[in-house]
């Protein structure tokens, strides 16, 4: 798949799931595509097509990231009504603050220690750590298991671990 070939492609189009898959279709056609373009997979071949693995297998991830998170495939199914084929990371974040204000306010952690937790995990994603915002969010939701607004968070944040291939499956 040439880059220029890429530029070309959706979300959908480039995983190879139908616009109305749901995200257990996604993942299996992800991994599929892992298998195909994980950079791992072009060991000892030349640079410039292991180079190219990277940009395929980044751009796959990304549609990944997108298409598993219901909020932010809302907002790109409204970007591809507009012809446009990518969601920025400006655009992701965008769509969750508006996801976040046109909600009910979610009660916020309950006891010192779980708030402590939940603040140090945000603090860990505004850094892109996701694995160490998941650590964060796991913790404090064993204090309160209830909060759904901790659960909220840690499913966005388990889709960016799963999309960049770093922790829990």
């Amino acid at each position: 798949m040439r880059d220029d070939a890429l530029d070309q492609l959706d979300y959908y189009t480039l995983l190879g799931v139908a616009r109305d898959a749901d995200v257990a279709d996604i993942r299996r056609a992800f991994r599929k595509f892992a298998q195909k373009y994980h950079p791992d997979r072009f060991a000892g071949a030349p640079p410039d097509k292991v180079e190219r693995a990277h940009h395929i297998y980044r751009r796959g991830s990304e549609g990944f990231e997108v298409l598993t998170d219901p909020v932010t495939r809302k907002a790109y199914d409204q970007t591809l009504a507009r012809g446009l084929l990518r969601l920025t990371a400006e655009e992701r974040d965008i769509a969750h603050a508006r996801a976040t204000t046109n909600r009910e306010e979610a009660p916020a952690p309950r006891s010192e220690r779980a708030l402590a937790l939940y603040h140090r995990a945000a603090a860990a994603a505004r850094e892109r750590d996701w694995l160490g915002a998941w650590r964060l969010l796991r913790a404090a939701l064993e204090i309160e298991p209830d909060n759904a607004e901790m659960k909220l968070r840690l499913q966005q944040v388990a889709a960016r671990v799963r999309a960049a291939g770093l922790g829990p499956r």
